[in-house]
């Protein structure tokens, strides 16, 4: 599991959220659910959203 990763894209995409940059935010969110789901942490109802 890439922890460092994980922790990066959380961080980017609170930091864009918070400074009006949505699509830059949804940008590392989507990385955040790739990596979140390729260390098999998503329930399956949350996968594939």
């Amino acid at each position: 599991m890439d922890r460092k990763g994980i922790a990066q894209a959380l961080a980017k995409a609170q930091a864009y959220t918070e400074c009006g940059k949505p699509e830059e935010a949804r940008k590392w969110t989507a990385r955040l659910v790739e990596l979140l789901e390729a260390g098999d942490i998503l329930l399956p109802e949350h996968r594939g959203r």
